[in-house]
C-alpha cells in the first residue's frame, strides 16, 4: 500500500480545519436551543375535582388546594427562577478567549498572515468565590422556603374559605327560613290595612321587618357566592363546578402554655422566618464579597502571537484594576445598609409575630365564651319562639310578638354562625403563626 504524501502546509491546513471543526462541535453540544412556547388561549380550570363521593372534609380540601392551587403553581416557577439565579451567583467566570489576525497590505518577500491568540482569567473570582458560593446555597435555601411559606399560606386561605362558605351556606338557609315568614306575615298585614282590621304603624313595621331580613339573607348568599368563587379559584375548578363540604365542627384550643413555647420556638420553625434568615445569611456573604473585592482585580492571560514577518512569540500579560474613585467602597456601602434592612425586616416580622399571636390568641378565647354563652341561650329562645307560633297560629299572640321572637331568634342564630366562622379562621391563622402542626386542626370532642 503506498501511502499519500502531502505537502507540509497542506497537512498543516487539514490539522487546522479538524481542529475547528472539534473545537465547534464540543461548543454546540453543550448549547441550549431555542424552543417556542405559545400561551394558552383558554383556561385550563378542571371541571370537576377528583375526591370521594362523601362531602370533603377541611383537611382533605386543603391537600388539593396544595396540590393544585394556580397561585402556588405560580410561585414554584418563581422558586425554580430563584434556584437559577442563586446557581449563576455560585458559578466562576467563563475564561476570555481573544483572537486576531493582520494581514499586510503591501506585497513583499517572506510577508505572512500574523495572527495573535490570547486566553485570561480573572483571579479575584477565585478570591472570592467561596463567599458567592455559600451566598449562592443560601439564596437556595430562602428561594425553597418561600415556596414552603407560599404553601401555608394557601392552606390559610383554604381553610378560610372552606369555613365562610360552609357557614354562609347555613346562614343563607336561615335568613331565608326567616324571610319567608316574615313576607308572608307582612302580606297578611297589608291585606289586614286593606280591610281597615290594622294600623298603618303594625304594617309598616312588619314589612320593614320583612325588607330587612331579605336584606340580611342576599347579603349572606353574596358573601356564600364569594367564598365559593376563591375556594374554586384554590383549587383550579371552574366556577360550574359542585363541590360538597363537610361540617368543620369546632377546633382543638390552644393553651396558653402551648402558645409560649409555640413563640419561643418559632423562629426555628416557621418557613418565612427561616427564609429571612436565609437571605440575611446571603447578604452577608455578599458583604464579605464586596470586602474582598476592594483589593485590585487582577486578570491574568498567557498570548499566543506571530507578526507578518512570521516571528513567533509566547507571553503573559496581566491586567490589574486600580480602585482608587471609590467605586468599591460604595458596594460596601450599597451591602452593608442591605444587611441592615434585612436585619430590620426580620426584627419586625419577628416581633409582629409575637404581636399577633397574643392578640388573635386572647380574641379566640373570648370568641369561645361568646359561643358558649349563645349555645346556652339559644335552646330556650328556640323553645320560646316555637311556642310563639303556636300561639300566634291559634290566634292568641299579637302579630308585633311573634315578628319580634322570629327575629330576635334569627339574629341570634345568625351570629352564632358568625362566631362560629370566626373562629375557625382565627384558629388556622394562629397555628401557622406558630408553626403549629398541624396547621388544620383536630375537631374538639
Amino acid at each position: 500500500m503506498i501511502l499519500r504524501r502531502y505537502p507540509r502546509y497542506l497537512l498543516r491546513r487539514r490539522v487546522r480545519k479538524v481542529s475547528i471543526i472539534i473545537l465547534v462541535s464540543a461548543g454546540v453540544s453543550g448549547c441550549a436551543f431555542y424552543h417556542p412556547k405559545p400561551l394558552p388561549l383558554s383556561p385550563m380550570l378542571a371541571a370537576k375535582l377528583t375526591a370521594p363521593s362523601r362531602p370533603l372534609t377541611l383537611s382533605e380540601t386543603v391537600a388539593f388546594a396544595v396540590k393544585n392551587s394556580p397561585n402556588l403553581v405560580t410561585e414554584r416557577e418563581k422558586a425554580k427562577v430563584s434556584k437559577a439565579q442563586a446557581y449563576a451567583a455560585g458559578l466562576l467566570p467563563d475564561p476570555q478567549f481573544s483572537a486576531s489576525v493582520d494581514h499586510p497590505t503591501v506585497h513583499g518577500a517572506r510577508l505572512v498572515n500574523g495572527y495573535a491568540l490570547g486566553l485570561a482569567q480573572d483571579l479575584q473570582s477565585l478570591l472570592t468565590e467561596p463567599s458567592r458560593a455559600e451566598g449562592a446555597v443560601a439564596k437556595q435555601k430562602e428561594a425553597q422556603l418561600n415556596l414552603l411559606w407560599a404553601e401555608w399560606q394557601t392552606i390559610q386561605r383554604t381553610a378560610g374559605f372552606y369555613v365562610q362558605k360552609v357557614y354562609s351556606d347555613r346562614k343563607v338557609a336561615l335568613l331565608s327560613k326567616t324571610a319567608d315568614i316574615l313576607v308572608a306575615q307582612s302580606k297578611r298585614s297589608q291585606e289586614a290595612l286593606a280591610r281597615h282590621n290594622t294600623t298603618i304603624d303594625m304594617a309598616g313595621s312588619d314589612l320593614s321587618a320583612a325588607l330587612d331580613i331579605q336584606g340580611q339573607r342576599d347579603a349572606a348568599e353574596r358573601a356564600a357566592i364569594a367564598a365559593d368563587a376563591d375556594l374554586k379559584a384554590e383549587l383550579n375548578l371552574a366556577p360550574s363546578a359542585d363541590v360538597e363540604l363537610g361540617d368543620p365542627g369546632a377546633p382543638q384550643p390552644i393553651s396558653e402554655k402551648k402558645l409560649k413555647a409555640a413563640l419561643g420556638g418559632v423562629t426555628y420553625s416557621r418557613p418565612d422566618l427561616l427564609a429571612l434568615q436565609a437571605g440575611y445569611a446571603a447578604q452577608e456573604e455578599s458583604v464579605r464579597t464586596a470586602i474582598l473585592e476592594q483589593f485590585p482585580a487582577i486578570n491574568v492571560g498567557f498570548n499566543r502571537a506571530s507578526d507578518t514577518s512570521n516571528i513567533q512569540t509566547s507571553g503573559l500579560s496581566v491586567t490589574l484594576n486600580i480602585p482608587i474613585f471609590g467605586g468599591t467602597q460604595a458596594k460596601i456601602r450599597t451591602e452593608r445598609a442591605t444587611r441592615d434592612q434585612l436585619r430590620a425586616e426580620y426584627l419586625a416580622r419577628l416581633d409582629q409575630a409575637n404581636i399577633d399571636a397574643w392578640r388573635i390568641w386572647r380574641s379566640l378565647n373570648l370568641l369561645r365564651t361568646q359561643i358558649e354563652t349563645l349555645e346556652r341561650a339559644l335552646p330556650e329562645l328556640r323553645k320560646m319562639a316555637e311556642t310563639g307560633q303556636n300561639a300566634y297560629n291559634a290566634g292568641n299572640l299579637a302579630p308585633a310578638t311573634y315578628v319580634l321572637l322570629q327575629t330576635t331568634l334569627t339574629a341570634q342564630e345568625s351570629a352564632l354562625l358568625d362566631l362560629k366562622s370566626t373562629l375557625w379562621s382565627d384558629t388556622i391563622a394562629l397555628r401557622v403563626l406558630l408553626a403549629v402542626s398541624p396547621l388544620i386542626p383536630e375537631r374538639a370532642q
